[in-house]
């Protein structure tokens, strides 16, 4: 798993950037900067990319000093 967080491993990536970005319209979609935002990440199969996308979006919040849970859910496949 440490491979695959690319937004700790390479900050200034196109990819980081781009799970910054999302970092900042979920922050705006919250009315005041010290909501608590709750994000449920799901998918129709197995292996499109759930892990990896909580992963680099987690750290990308940690990166601007918010505090961050994640709770992998997947009683059969955790990660």
């Amino acid at each position: 798993m440490k491979s695959e967080i690319i937004t700790h491993k390479d900050p200034k990536s196109p990819i980081s950037e781009v799970f910054k970005t999302l970092r900042t319209n979920l922050q705006f979609m919250s009315h005041k900067n010290n909501d608590a935002i709750s994000l449920l990440v799901t998918s129709t199969m197995p292996g499109e990319g759930k892990s990896w996308v909580t992963s680099n979006l987690g750290v990308a919040f940690a990166q601007s000093n918010k505090k961050v849970v994640i709770i992998d859910s997947d009683m059969r496949k955790g990660r």
